[in-house]
């Protein structure tokens, strides 16, 4: 699959084909979409306004990259950058609090049987929230779409030791609310 993914992009940098650059948002949509959802915790507007702009950008910009291998990390890296962006303008996206997220899980009601898929996505979002930005990019990153921390530390600008930081302190907080949360539940 990278190789047609190559093979579309390369196309579509030489000439212009807007057929080419359709596949690629066809292979790429998805995971970006899911990237930017978990980056948002769960804000799906807002998610999907990144996921557009990136494409939008990397419609623009693909002509530039050099090495097309790189290509998914440069799109996460649009899509971070578009994030961080927008963060600054409107200042949203703080973690909740813990006593935040509690009450929100508790104003839930539940899904039947047949959406758990859906049910596990929301309460992974509703997770996410906990997390400051840089603890949902670095887990995304490196549990959904399984890049190394060095990888993170490159396509994120971060050092590695940042990265690792902001890594274990993300898992730690995880960890500890769904520890709580089972407690709570028995």
């Amino acid at each position: 699959m990278v190789s047609i993914l190559k093979d579309w992009l390369n196309r579509f940098q030489q000439q212009r084909d807007s057929q080419s650059f359709a596949q690629v948002v066809a292979q790429c949509q998805t995971p970006l979409q899911g990237y930017c959802r978990r980056l948002t915790a769960g804000d799906m507007a807002m998610a999907d306004d990144i996921a557009q702009e990136t494409l939008i950008s990397v419609y623009q910009q693909v002509g530039q990259l050099q090495n097309l291998d790189a290509f998914k990390s440069w799109l996460y890296r649009i899509a971070y950058r578009h994030f961080l962006h927008i963060q600054a303008k409107q200042n949203r996206w703080k973690s909740m609090t813990e006593q935040e997220l509690e009450f929100a899980l508790q104003q839930e009601t539940g899904c039947g049987s047949e959406q758990q898929a859906c049910e596990d996505e929301r309460l992974v979002l509703q997770y996410m929230a906990l997390l400051t930005h840089e603890e949902r990019a670095v887990i995304t990153l490196n549990h959904t779409l399984e890049y190394s921390h060095q990888q993170i530390a490159s396509l994120l600008d971060m050092p590695l030791g940042t990265v690792k930081s902001h890594a274990k302190r993300g898992k730690d907080k995880l960890i500890a609310f769904s520890h709580r949360q089972q407690r709570g539940a028995a």
